[in-house]
């Protein structure tokens, strides 16, 4: 599946990096879909909100719909759990008003009511009957799409007034490459563009992306989102793979101790007659019974996690709330990753089961009958082996533990960066046309009287409301939008400066605390008569005015000069300076910003302090703005934390969450991998310890001598651990921010992390080797 995107070209030549979802109207489309060589199928589709009210109009619901070509089911395959999906024939001139409903909707909505298809429920304004319900976890065209409504030719007329233009997904042919699909897109796209030039930008290419690419990344207006999901996906994939690793190192390295031990055994089995493929399907059947409950216990730790971790993994709530994965995913256990995993866990097991009999099926079995002590000769010739196990356990450990400290050490900077405004207890409206209007925007649309009345009538309702203290009216998305970009200057200046604008009310100040620095606020007789007054931040005040004191000074806006409707003046009188606040993203330095009235430019947002949860005004806040007008649809009704928790901190947290409980138990394996090792060397040495006591050695010496050969073990493991994160980390540079991909303090404290763990593993064997008795151990076997 791709999409085709449009960028635009500057006039400079350079085409644009970020990519738009390519738009059309519905003849263009079906020209598209005549003149194409490349596609498959093509389907079309318009998302929005819209008001359902049940057949006797006794309940009201808000739902997103998406209005799809007739034929978009047929695009997607994927048959309706009840019912039908839609079909051709809804698309048609006359055909009578249907809808398909989302899994979850059916579900949490009308409580899985198998009757309720055949029912007519009011979908903005025309009545429309229920024909299919489609399973879980189908989510398509638009995100979190409750309802799909067929665009039909006689509401939707190509290019009447008002006709919403309609993105587009499309499948490639067999064997048709991106670069063959978009050279035969761009030339249609241009010869359409040659005749309706109104519709397409001066200068601009066409191409198609992967649905995969075109989803899982930050598009253009949204790429202060703190990291691209699919390159994390990516790299817990390869943490997981250097876990796996680890482990795998760990149980060869137990069991060829193990097999260390046996090769006297095996020797006497085989001297007694055993023959050599009884040997191996003994150890076969034993490392079978290991491998095999060991991949019990580990499919049984995978479903567990599965059920726990879809609570961590960020979602999409409402629209515009900045998620990446939709609210229909869901997690399971994967064959294809499953069985992978269990194949390699019955490799390893019955590879590192089977090297006892391995070994004596090409060794002389003279000198393991008459070795002295167990796997005598087996510890000079598996010691190595050991201890280069142990080795590439350390360094694995160190790379994934250097990459779960610096995802550590970047959310703990991301999540104390000042904001500059405080979004506690802020509930964030954000509205959306209704229907009526044609899906004319919100900002024109409270511009107008009219439409002003039923705003102000709104925010007098919510007012009233108990636990609200503060009602705002603005047009923006506090902490992720910097308004629009416009040039503005001092008048009779030559130099101007590229400045965000947020139109708002007097209330705004107060309902987001931002910072008075000089003069005062928007006026609320300046905000009721549209007066030229506005309010600059410190990074404006300083690039136009240095020094200076800006209040009094005049600031134009340049772009206010082009525009034919009200306001014609573009210029207007500062009257006070507060702090910057955070307007593109935590990570990115507040923008130069202007504040005026929204009497002037609109607002369609509304920003309200409580002293509550306002999470729990949400069905209070809906009544009351229903109340002053039925069809009015509400795009977002979110605590503004949670909006900021999803947009800029959900993703680094998911990859915390997950790469460190994977850090840990990495770091538990190694204490587990060393101490093995040098249990299993002491207890080799124990002849050898009894001798050196005997002959006057101090514990304290013991002590040293066993402490050394694990530290030395790892030093190796660590300094090649740290060389491969110096090269590695920077694949995780679009996961982390703040902090340097090669941090100084992170590989220090990595680095003296594992060390304290890995001689914590070696003093118990250390330990014990200085209890050792030398009339025992002078008569060890």
């Amino acid at each position: 599946m791709v999409v085709p995107v449009i960028q635009n070209i500057a006039a400079t030549g350079q085409t644009d990096t970020s990519m738009e979802s390519l738009t059309l109207h519905l003849a263009d489309l079906d020209v598209i879909r005549e003149q194409n060589q490349v596609f498959e199928n093509m389907a079309g589709y318009i998302t929005a909100g819209g008001i359902v009210l049940a057949n006797d109009g006794s309940q009201m619901y808000q739902f997103y719909d998406a209005r799809v070509t007739s034929d978009a089911f047929d695009f997607y395959g994927v048959p309706p759990l009840l019912g039908r999906g839609l079909v051709p024939e809804d698309g048609k001139s006359g055909a009578p008003p249907v809808f398909v409903m989302s899994y979850q909707t059916w579900k949490r909505v009308f409580h899985e009511d198998a009757k309720i298809l055949g029912k007519t429920l009011t979908v903005d304004g025309e009545p429309r009957t229920v024909v299919g319900v489609m399973p879980a976890r189908f989510e398509a065209f638009g995100t979190q799409t409750n309802i799909w409504i067929p665009i039909t030719r006689s509401r939707d007329t190509p290019r009447a007034d008002g006709e919403f233009p309609a993105e587009v997904l499309a499948r490639l042919k067999p064997g048709v490459t991106m670069e063959t699909a978009s050279a035969d897109l761009e030339v249609i796209v241009k010869r359409l563009a040659l005749l309706h030039p109104d519709d397409f930008p001066k200068h601009f290419r066409t191409r198609v992306v992967s649905a995969v690419d075109f989803f899982m990344t930050p598009q253009k207006g949204w790429d202060g989102v703190s990291s691209d999901l699919k390159h994390l996906l990516y790299n817990m994939l390869a943490a997981a793979a250097i876990l796996l690793l680890i482990a795998c190192s760990n149980v060869a390295n137990l069991l060829l101790a193990r097999a260390t031990v046996r090769e006297k055994e095996m020797a006497v089995r085989s001297a007694l007659g055993a023959t050599r493929d009884r040997l191996v399907r003994q150890l076969l059947a034993e490392s079978s019974v290991l491998a095999a409950a060991a991949c019990a216990v580990g499919c049984l730790f995978a479903w567990v996690g599965t059920k726990f971790l879809p609570a961590f993994v960020p979602r999409t709530g409402d629209v515009a709330s900045g998620g990446h994965i939709g609210g229909e995913t869901g997690l399971g256990l994967n064959p294809q990753v499953l069985f992978f995993a269990l194949g390699l866990t019955f490799l390893t097991t019955l590879i590192c089961g089977l090297a006892p009999s391995l070994h004596v099926m090409r060794a002389d079995l003279q000198p393991q009958l008459a070795g002295a002590g167990k796997g005598a000769n087996g510890g000079f010739r598996h010691g190595k082996l050991r201890a280069g196990l142990v080795v590439a356990e350390v360094a694995f450990s160190i790379v994934l533990l250097i990459g779960t400290g610096l995802m550590m050490r970047s959310f703990f900077v991301l999540t104390r960066v000042d904001l500059g405004f405080n979004p506690k207890n802020v509930l964030l409206l954000y509205f959306m046309p209704p229907p009526s209007h044609d899906r004319t925007s919100s900002t024109q649309r409270f511009a107008s009287p009219q439409g002003r009345a039923v705003l102000l009538g709104v925010v007098e309702r919510l007012k009233a409301l108990p636990g609200v203290i503060h009602v705002s009216i603005e047009d923006a998305l506090p902490g992720y939008s910097p308004g629009r970009g416009l040039q503005v200057a001092v008048p009779g200046a030559t130099h101007s400066e590229e400045a965000g604008l947020i139109a708002c009310d007097e209330n705004f100040l107060a309902t987001l605390e931002l910072r008075q620095i000089q003069g005062r606020w928007l006026s609320e007789n300046e905000v009721r008569m549209a007066q030229y007054a506005g309010v600059i931040n410190q990074r404006l005040a300083h690039d136009l005015f240095g020094d200076a004191n800006p209040i009094g000074q005049q600031l134009q806006v340049k772009a206010f000069k082009s525009i034919t409707l009200p306001p014609r003046d573009s210029d207007f009188q500062i009257v006070g300076v507060v702090g910057d606040m955070k307007n593109a993203g935590p990570q990115r330095p507040a923008m130069p910003m202007i504040f005026l009235p929204y009497t002037v430019r609109g607002g369609p947002a509304i920003l309200l302090k409580t002293t509550v949860d306002p999470a729990s005004l949400r069905n209070a806040v809906q009544e009351q703005i229903w109340a002053v007008n039925r069809d009015e649809i509400i795009g977002l009704a979110s605590p503004l934390e949670d909006f900021l928790q999803r947009f800029a901190y959900s993703t680094p947290e998911f990859g915390l969450l997950i790469c460190t409980p994977l850090a840990s138990i990495a770091l538990v394996l190694v204490m587990i991998g060393v101490f093995s090792v040098m249990a299993y060397t002491v207890s080799l040495q124990t002849r050898e310890l009894g001798i050196r006591m005997a002959l006057g050695a101090q514990q304290r010496s013991i002590l040293q001598m066993i402490l050394s050969q694990g530290a030395r073990l790892l030093a190796t493991g660590i300094v090649l651990g740290l060389f491969a994160s110096y090269g590695l980390t920077r694949f995780l540079a679009s996961q982390i921010w703040g902090v340097s991909a090669t941090d100084p303090l992170t590989f220090t404290i990595v680095a003296a992390l594992v060390v304290a763990v890995g001689l914590a593993a070696c003093y118990m064997p250390a330990l014990r080797a200085t209890r050792v008795d030398p009339l025992v151990a002078l008569r060890h076997e």
